[in-house]
């Protein structure tokens, strides 16, 4: 009986592995151009005409190849830059695997021109069906040029599971845009049938950056850096509403790889939260340097996936380094209010309303909660206030240079008592006020058991909470935001919101600062006078994060002149 198990022939095995690699245009461009950074390329040049079908064309300065090393390049498994068993634990290079030439040149027509620094001549190598097929000499300067002709033409079957010309030619053309932002120092050209695309000369990653993705989407990004432990996160993030419809400007780079994780992904859309609407995307660029032997780039032939040793810490520390960005002055977009002038007013501020005047907000504007000036100021300007409308008990309304501005109270008080609990814990605590008549609390044995757990923060936020036996509970003081009366309305809501909050957050501060802040703010439906109104606003555009309050949701809507008039037709 004849075996049915057999070696299959050489040029076969070729085209096999080469499917594993070069799956379009795109692929081909991305192998090149990484085998001419690992040569150490300053200048780098890319041509592709006819959507890469035609010719994909990759020249460089760097060291060139020999002709001995010219010859191997080609072969299957042959690569400079393994050693050992032991170099697959520290990959500092692209093209390990020894596979990107052999598996072009079985599917493609190809040509090497190479040169080094001590040869005189160039060796040109051409290959066909994965042979070579020739070997010359001619004159060029030191570096490698390779040119890939006819893509596909041996396998057509190949060809006809390719898109249109013009996806191909944007995928190759991404490639090129990710190389080209993950090494600024770089000069790189793109040629497109035959006319030039893009010319970069080397410059800063801020300066790059803005030629390749725009200077007007540039604009819209915040910029970051932060390291933890032996891992460092920089990069630029999208401002919060400045949205796009595509994931198009979304890049990881890992020690200058471009790579793909859904779990890096899941860590920067998080940050944003609530903030993301439905179908839209944030932009970013974020970098990561790190020790590489903590990560696994053999994973996948194209190197695009990488596996993490330590999963979860990578994963936060990029949410962290994102968050921060998110939350910092920067992020947040410009808002002036007009102010009139007013020679007598009973509102006018800062002086107190008459004693008639009741409210439950503070009526001074208290210090900003990082030490920052407030973004808006009454203060500066006492013969100038800025006027505000509240409709409904619920929203607050003034005039802005670009139009309106609408404010929602509750999430807007919401925002700076979250703010102020957090700053209680790097303090020795909040001020309270102490109650005429303390409070008395029956608690059911699971509340009881969740307010142990919390009491100590409590305490930081200004609540003076001790046991009376059983389930009971006296409250002695209260936090001075809170209104008098609503003492066991709020520590009990405090609670039930906590066993809510403590499931989204590993951070109990936040948990508990986030429930204290959602049961203790005004409500939608109290009346505001003048003066709480601008304390109110003065207050929250102190904070770190005025637009959106602990949950996500929003805090302030703009609707600028130009939506106002076109509603009235003008």
């Amino acid at each position: 009986m004849p075996s049915k198990i057999h070696i299959l022939p050489e040029p076969l095995m070729k085209r096999i592995a080469a499917g594993e690699v070069i799956e379009r245009p795109a692929s081909v461009a991305k192998e090149l151009l990484e085998n001419s950074l690992d040569a150490g390329a300053t200048n780098i040049s890319l041509m592709i005409q006819n959507a890469g079908l035609d010719l994909i064309q990759v020249k460089d300065n760097g060291e060139g190849m020999t002709e001995e090393d010219a010859l191997l390049c080609t072969k299957r498994h042959a690569t400079s830059k393994i050693q050992h068993a032991d170099d697959l634990e520290s990959i500092h290079s692209f093209g390990f695997r020894g596979e990107a030439l052999a598996s072009i040149g079985s599917v493609a027509r190809m040509q090497i021109v190479t040169c080094t620094a001590e040869q005189e001549t160039a060796i040109v190598v051409s290959i066909e069906d994965g042979e070579i097929r020739d070997v010359s000499q001619t004159a060029s300067p030191t570096g490698t040029a390779i040119s890939v002709f006819n893509l596909f033409g041996s396998v057509p079957a190949r060809r006809k599971f390719l898109k249109s010309p013009a996806t191909e030619l944007r995928q190759a053309m991404a490639v090129f845009r990710r190389m080209a932002l993950s090494y600024p120092q770089i000069n790189f050209d793109l040629y497109v049938d035959n006319e030039i695309t893009m010319d970069l000369r080397k410059t800063e990653l801020e300066n790059r950056v803005r030629e390749v993705l725009g200077r007007d989407k540039f604009g819209l990004v915040l910029p970051f850096e932060k390291e933890f432990g032996s891992i460092k996160i920089f990069g630029y993030a999208s401002r919060p509403g400045e949205f796009r419809r595509t994931r198009d400007d979304q890049f990881f780079f890992l020690n200058h790889r471009y790579i793909i994780s859904r779990s890096l992904i899941h860590a920067v859309t998080s940050a944003y939260g609530p903030r993301l609407g439905r179908g839209e995307y944030p932009a970013y660029l974020v970098f990561i340097e790190m020790d590489a032997k903590s990560y696994d780039v053999n994973v996948h032939p194209t190197k695009i996936e990488v596996r993490f040793r330590d999963e979860k810490y990578v994963h936060d520390a990029v949410h962290r380094a994102v968050s921060e960005a998110l939350r910092t002055r920067q992020s947040v977009p410009e808002f002036n209010l007009v102010r009139t002038r007013q020679e007598t007013s009973r509102y006018t501020y800062p002086h107190r309303p008459k004693t008639d005047d009741t409210g439950q907000l503070s009526l001074e504007v208290q210090q900003p909660l990082d030490s920052m000036e407030p973004a808006i100021s009454h203060q500066n300007h006492p013969e100038a206030s800025a006027q505000f409308w509240q409709i409904h008990n619920r929203y607050i309304l003034s005039q802005i240079k670009s139009g309106l501005t609408i404010i929602d109270q509750h999430v807007a008080h919401e925002r700076i008592l979250y703010e102020k609990a957090l700053w209680a814990r790097e303090l020795r605590g909040a001020s309270s006020q102490q109650l005429m008549f303390p409070q008395t609390i029956q608690l059911s044995p699971e509340d009881m058991i969740v307010l142990t757990e919390i009491l100590s923060h409590l305490e930081k936020i200004g609540f003076g909470i001790r046991e009376f036996g059983g389930n009971t509970i006296v409250v002695d003081s209260i936090p001075t935001e809170v209104k008098p009366g609503r003492e066991t309305e709020v520590v009990i809501e405090i609670l039930e919101e906590y066993k809510e909050n403590r499931t989204k957050t590993h951070d109990t501060w936040e948990a508990v600062a986030a429930s204290y802040a959602c049961k203790a703010a005004v409500k939608s439906g109290d009346p505001l006078t003048q003066h709480e109104m601008a304390a109110l606003i003065d207050q929250l555009f102190a904070t770190k994060d005025p637009y959106f309050c602990p949950h996500g949701r929003p805090i302030v809507f703009n609707l600028s002149l130009e939506d106002i008039d076109k509603r009235f037709g003008r």
